[in-house]
């Protein structure tokens, strides 16, 4: 029983990730889902596209880094994403109508949309976290 109190014993401290943080901590060095306890979920949406001239917010900027799955839909027309928000056909990306396109985004990065359809045009986004939390872990001596 001597190794009972160095591994699983309930009076010695555990350093959880849902544990309480260090107030002194560099900001964003915990792990993703330290709040929680638990990892980012997948989310799936659909955002609705407008014309040329104004854009939408597909992804917002969140600290994690992310794979943005969107499906365009299969019309005669087209949507433009760019990293920008005057997003626009001269500067933006075109998506291939009903095709997944894949895009990693880093963190604090959002992603923008229009489209030069005359009304709104509504796409598919999946956003996924890239759990590379070992990157924003504290380095412990």
């Amino acid at each position: 029983m001597a190794g009972f109190g160095a591994f699983g014993g309930p009076s010695v401290p555990v350093d959880t990730a849902a544990g309480r943080q260090n107030p002194y901590a560099q900001p964003n060095s915990q792990p993703l889902g330290s709040d929680t306890g638990a990892p980012p979920q997948t989310s799936l949406k659909n955002v609705n596209v407008p014309p040329l001239g104004q854009y939408a917010t597909v992804v917002p900027p969140t600290r994690e880094n992310r794979f943005v799955t969107l499906v365009a839909p299969q019309v005669g027309f087209v949507i433009f994403i760019g990293m920008t928000e005057g997003v626009n056909a001269a500067s933006g990306m075109p998506l291939p109508a009903g095709v997944p396109s894949e895009i990693s985004l880093p963190g604090k990065q959002a992603l923008y949309a229009s489209s030069n359809a005359p009304v709104y045009l509504r796409v598919t986004v999946q956003i996924a976290a890239a759990l590379a939390g070992d990157l924003e872990r504290k380095l412990r001596g």
